[in-house]
């Protein structure tokens, strides 16, 4: 029987290709997604016999199928976590059930759902669950603090969840990207984002972030950062959050550039 693997977030621009390079891998794919019509669509550029099923992730119901569609193949290899959302805004600007959607779908979805593929993974000894994080897991920026929450407490999980697994041969890691070209970033971009996912003179592409996903999953490392100098820049604001309101001004400004230089390569413009 060759390997397993149920991939969220199914209909998006990181799950194709990730699902197509797994599918170079023998792979046989079951995509996630809310939208019926993005599933469809990348379905039909995959492997004959990829399968997908609909759920909304930011529900009980939504959450619990899936928890059952991986019990029900107690063969699934491999869970990748990718759903996820963000919506521009302070979060006195934010609905308070806006606010609480970060919650649900970034953090409780991959919490339920690893829980599912653990419980099956631990009686084989055997598995690996890889989640899309977010260079926004490392440090907090204004205008994104239901996200920023979201993903702090995704890397919690993930650390966590590593250590309490490892002992029974199943496999956690998480993949740390900044801004990729996708139609989130491109929501931001145009609809008020911070300026400051543009401080590079390049975004990273979605085949960027499948390959470090494949070097994730061949890897022993818990977290992999992407770019890598970003990262680093991060973590050392991590360690001391105080130096970012006297470092934001300067990377405020940098950041606008790259927004224009993205939105015009794109023939994009912002919105309001």
């Amino acid at each position: 029987m060759g390997r397993t693997a149920i991939i969220t977030g199914g209909g998006g621009a990181i799950a194709l290709a990730l699902a197509r390079k797994l599918a170079g891998r023998g792979y046989a794919l079951t995509l996630v997604d809310i939208d019926e019509a993005r599933l469809a669509a990348n379905r039909s550029a995959l492997p004959d016999g990829t399968q997908t099923a609909v759920a909304d992730l930011s529900t009980d119901a939504g959450r619990e199928s899936v928890a059952r569609l991986i019990q029900a193949r107690p063969e699934t290899d491999l869970l990748v976590n990718n759903a996820g959302i963000i919506r521009p805004g302070n979060i006195v600007d934010l609905s308070v059930a806006e606010m609480e959607r970060h919650i649900a779908i970034n953090l409780i979805a991959p919490m339920r759902l690893t829980k599912a593929a653990a419980e099956i993974m631990m009686t084989r000894k055997a598995g690996a669950i890889l989640s899309i994080v977010s260079a926004a897991g490392l440090v907090a920026l204004p205008g994104s603090a239901a996200y920023s929450a979201s993903k702090f407490g995704l890397r919690g999980f993930l650390t966590a969840a590593s250590l309490e697994l490892a002992p029974h041969g199943v496999k956690v890691v998480g993949v740390f990207p900044g801004a990729v070209d996708t139609p989130m970033l491109r929501y931001e971009a145009t609809h008020g984002g911070s300026v400051l996912n543009f401080l590079n003179k390049d975004v990273l592409s979605a085949e960027d972030v499948a390959a470090a996903c494949l070097r994730a999953l061949d890897g022993t490392k818990l977290e992999t950062h992407l770019p890598f100098w970003d990262s680093v820049t991060a973590r050392i604001v991590c360690i001391a959050p105080g130096l970012l309101p006297r470092m934001i001004p300067t990377f405020q400004k940098q950041g606008e550039k790259g927004l224009k230089r993205f939105l015009d390569s794109r023939g994009l413009k912002a919105e309001g």
